[in-house]
């Protein structure tokens, strides 16, 4: 604990000269390493962790280990008329960056790493803000993305040179110096100017405003004719200050740091100021990693990004970094956040490249940093992902965690360059390889930390991915191969069936032509029979009793009232009694006594009846005639129906449409 806490005093203490002392080493990232050209115009760094890198020829993506490029193509950009400065870098909240220069507006995709043009497009400007939201200015009249976000602009103002977002608020900076904040939808908050109007001519030309961590404060660089000049733009008081003014010489990119320092370009070199003491510290001299030193005359922009690494672009030396962990020997003692990125995607050992078609489709749509779900082929299942971070200087000190859902565990492996899989090389780049993989969907989960007893869930990085199962294993096949097998089952006893009832015929066949054979040889064999068709006097046929016209009347009013409300749930003995004038037990005598049937298997008996002759018309399901026929449940309908007629309702319609 002790050498800790000498070791952070010892740190602190070397922190403060550092600042002040030109001992920063800087390293430089060249074409000598992948860099597309050695000037650089403007550069900042992505959401993921990635600088992007502006040089004369492309917009270069670096990973902390190698370089991507887009080529810029110069014959296909957008007109913005009002913009009249050098390269301004912008990103929004779609992966795309936009890039202004004289005039001409770039769009460039990176999930897709193309150049891309914007039909139809129409417009003075164009402008991001600090929350991702595009505006484009037509005439006095700022559009932002959101369709309730309009701004109309002062005409005394001047002409439009940034938007910045504070909070809710939008402020917008003219080249009059003067600054007007409104609300996004379009409500005038207040306005104010920077200096007097007789200096709006003297820093006219570009605007360039910053602000800081805590949005206290928002600085401003501005270049004109005389030169250029910082400001600052308390955002509680609404009060201006100036914090330094160049004659003849003009001030290049400004950024600050989350600690509220500033870090400004200049011809001379950079500058590093405190706004609380106004103190100025000049770095006209940098310090390579051999003890050679570069002039700052050629530094053109600088970037901080969020591992709290300096770069510097210059016009012919490349680009330049230093990072705090810099000569550091314990890293535990500096917060770096580190963030995994997905440079690589691997397929049985060949690298995956956006767009292109494996087998005639395309498996990476989009570049390897921006896929997060992706789909492969049964006989595609050896993968492997590819991993780095921004930590550039001292690689080696990073530490990888990685969870897979296709492990017989969930739980988390560690890894560095020591460890013995030798997955995480000298370089910082940790080798995933998954190979030989079942069918199924699967997740890899990847943190990243230059201190492996603190990790930070924001650096996490998720990718899932399906392999496919073959055709033959597929969910629709096995919907096939189920509906098959139903198939076939029914077939098998729909022909079983008709074998059974074609047996059941002939036997009855055979029965008949039986009987036929002993009653002629009973009437040969027996004198008293004189001829074989007519009937013994004792098997003669007892007649029924010819029922009356009254009894017919009845028979027809109660068959009518059952068919009458043959749809109606529920219709029973008691509303037919009432219906007929007569009490449940005289309408129960008076049916048995006719049709020795009591009166609810007459309606049931009626209701069946019509539903067979709906079964046999075919216009109608199950359910429907059911329905339409008063049962109270499909289920007790069956039940009645096969009761009925010894077969069920489907059953029944089969033989009707075979017959």
């Amino acid at each position: 604990m002790l050498r800790r806490v000498v070791l952070l005093f010892a740190l602190l203490f070397s922190l403060l000269p550092r600042v002040a002392a030109e001992e920063i080493s800087f390293y430089a990232l060249t074409r000598q390493n992948g860099l597309s050209s050695n000037t650089v115009l403007q550069m900042m760094q992505l959401a993921d962790g990635r600088m992007a890198v502006v040089t004369d020829t492309s917009i270069d993506l670096f990973d902390g280990q190698q370089v991507s490029a887009i080529p810029i193509d110069t014959t296909r950009w957008m007109a913005v008329p009002a913009y009249g400065g050098a390269t301004h870098l912008f990103a929004d909240d779609h992966d795309r960056m936009w890039m202004k220069q004289w005039g001409r507006l770039f769009c460039f995709d990176l999930r897709t790493m193309s150049q891309q043009m914007i039909d139809n497009w129409q417009a003075d400007d164009f402008f991001i803000d600090d929350a991702g939201e595009t505006w484009t200015l037509k005439g006095r009249e700022l559009q932002g993305s959101a369709a309730s976000h309009l701004l109309t602009l002062p005409a005394d103002a001047g002409r439009l040179q940034d938007v910045v977002r504070v909070g809710e608020a939008v402020y917008t900076f003219f080249d009059t110096g003067r600054l007007v904040a409104f609300k996004p939808e379009g409500t005038l908050l207040f306005q104010s100017t920077s200096y007097p109007s007789e200096q709006a001519e003297g820093y006219e030309w570009t605007s360039l405003v910053v602000k800081d961590a805590t949005e206290t404060n928002l600085y401003q660089v501005r270049t004109g004719p005389v030169g250029s000049v910082l400001q600052a733009f308390h955002i509680a008081t609404r009060e201006w200050r100036q914090l330094l003014s160049l004659r003849g010489q003009f001030m290049h990119t400004l950024t600050v740091t989350n600690t509220g320092m500033l870090y400004l370009t200049t011809p001379e070199g950079y500058l590093h100021i405190n706004p609380a003491t106004d103190e100025i510290i000049t770095k006209s001299e940098l310090r390579l990693p051999d003890g050679s030193v570069l002039t700052g005359e050629g530094i053109n922009t600088v970037c901080l990004d969020r591992e709290g690494g300096i770069w510097l672009g210059t016009y012919n030396s490349g680009l330049l970094y230093t990072s705090p962990l810099a000569g550091l020997f314990d890293t535990e003692l500096l917060n770096i956040e580190v963030y995994p990125i997905l440079t690589t995607i691997y397929l049985h050992g060949q690298p995956l490249q956006v767009g292109a078609e494996y087998d005639g489709r395309p498996l990476l749509s989009v570049a390897p940093p921006y896929a997060d779900s992706l789909s492969f082929r049964h006989d595609e299942n050896s993968l492997a992902f590819l991993f780095s971070t921004m930590n550039y200087v001292r690689p080696r000190s990073t530490c990888y965690r990685y969870r897979f859902s296709g492990d017989d565990s969930s739980d988390w492996h560690t890894l560095s360059a020591d460890s013995l899989s030798r997955l995480v090389d000298d370089k910082g780049t940790f080798y995933l390889p998954l190979v030989g993989l079942s069918p199924g969907h699967y997740t890899v989960e990847v943190m990243a930390t230059t201190n492996p007893a603190r990790w930070d869930e924001n650096s996490l990085r998720r990718i899932s991915f399906t392999i496919e199962y073959p055709w033959w294993r597929s969910p629709l096949a096995y919907v096939v191969y189920t509906l098959l097998l139903i198939l076939f089952i029914s077939l098998f006893f729909l022909l079983y069936r008709r074998r059974l009832e074609r047996k059941n015929r002939e036997s009855m066949l055979l029965l008949r032509i039986q009987n036929l054979a002993e009653q002629v040889s009973q009437y040969e064999h027996s004198e008293a029979m004189v001829v074989l068709s007519e009937p013994q006097a004792d098997e003669e046929t007892v007649q029924e009793p010819e029922p009356s016209p009254q009894e017919k009347a009845f028979m027809a009013k109660a068959t009518a009232l059952v068919e009458q409300h043959l749809a109606t749930p529920g219709y029973g003995v008691e509303q037919l009694a009432a219906d007929l004038c007569m009490e449940r037990t005289g309408l129960y005598k008076k049916l048995t006594a006719l049709i020795e049937q009591p009166p609810v298997v007459f309606i049931r008996s009626i209701r069946l009846q019509r539903a067979a002759e709906l079964l046999r018309q075919g216009a109608y399901s199950v359910n429907e005639v059911a329905e339409l026929t008063g049962f109270s449940s499909v289920s007790y309908f069956r039940k009645c129906f096969q009761r009925e007629f010894g077969c069920k309702p489907s059953e029944y319609t089969e033989q009707q449409k075979n017959e």
